[in-house]
């Protein structure tokens, strides 16, 4: 999904109504921007893994050049037990 919003004299953006809605964020909520290669990623604040945690230490050269959907890989393991 791709949406467009309009930064505002003091650079603040609306976030759209169906962001919010697939996201749950309501209004008050806190909300943590990952920025990097000219982009930026929004997620609600509070929700990340403690996996996710442990990612943002490790040193950029030494990350994994592929994603990991660690989720996928516990349901995995957890069906075949």
């Amino acid at each position: 999904m791709r949406l467009k919003a309009k930064v505002g004299p003091k650079g603040q953006a609306v976030i759209p109504k169906e962001v919010r809605d697939i996201l749950g964020i309501a209004p008050g909520d806190e909300v943590i921007f990952e920025v990097g290669d000219k982009e930026a990623k929004i997620k609600p604040a509070g929700r990340t893994s403690s996996v996710s945690e442990l990612t943002e230490i490790v040193p950029k050269k030494d990350k994994l050049s592929k994603d990991v959907d660690v989720k996928k890989l516990i349901l995995s393991e957890t069906i075949e037990r």
